[in-house]
């Protein structure tokens, strides 16, 4: 059994992966004692990682100067996060020589674009949802502090959903701009989405779409899986 620790700006992952089935745990302190590897993707910093996991006898991390990396990916950006490696590496897995835009919608919103050789083309960086909303409070004297949960009509009717609107479905134009917009440079394209905050795509985007919240996991296990 192996553990795997997707550490990312809010929050922590733990998953399970036996036999390429992976499961979420919280229980990971208990399973630990137990675990043959235990793969970790850390984009929180050094200081994230529990003493008790980088500790362990078969400990792995990846980064974008990761040897195994490198077996998956070409021209990786120095310092690209590790969640960004792990789930590029996941999605060549499932979808090898194929041209690849990988959307993470997490604290921050990723665009990552790989080649049919597994080039990494390009990529782009903006703010999520939740630190759309929060930017929002903290550069303003007035406007409140909101969960991303909630009424986001395109026209919000007062401030929350406002706010929400501005937040939410920049968000979901923000990533359906980007589809179509490469989408029309490379017409084999295929786009894998992951993250916590989720989004409905058009019905004509649907086709070329893979929605994968364990994208990050199964890119640790590919990239680790022999060891």
């Amino acid at each position: 059994m192996k553990l795997l620790f997707d550490i990312g700006n809010t929050r922590m992952k733990v998953s399970t992966a036996e036999h390429r089935n992976i499961t979420p745990t919280e229980n990971w302190l208990e399973l630990l004692h137990v675990a043959e590897n235990v793969l970790v993707s850390n984009v929180a910093g050094p200081e994230a990682l529990p003493e008790e996991v980088a500790l362990h006898r078969n400990c792995q991390i990846l980064t974008w100067e990761s040897p195994e990396a490198g077996l998956w990916l070409k021209k990786i950006p120095a310092g690209l996060g590790a969640d960004r490696v792990a789930a590029d590496i996941g999605a060549r897995s499932i979808r090898p020589n194929q041209t690849l835009l990988i959307i993470d919608a997490g604290t921050c919103l990723t665009f990552d674009v790989i080649a049919k050789d597994g080039s990494i083309v390009g990529g782009a960086i903006s703010p999520g949802i939740s630190l759309r909303l929060k930017a929002m409070h903290e550069h303003t004297a007035a406007l409140p502090l909101l969960e991303p949960a909630g009424e986001h009509p395109i026209l919000g009717y007062d401030t929350p959903t406002s706010m929400r609107s501005g937040a939410v479905n920049g968000v979901k134009w923000e990533i359906e701009g980007y589809i179509r917009s490469i989408l029309a440079s490379y017409p084999d394209l295929h786009v894998f989405f992951t993250g916590g905050d989720g989004t409905e795509f058009p019905k004509d985007l649907q086709p070329i779409i893979t929605c994968d919240t364990l994208l990050v996991q199964k890119g640790l296990l590919a990239a680790f899986g022999r060891n």
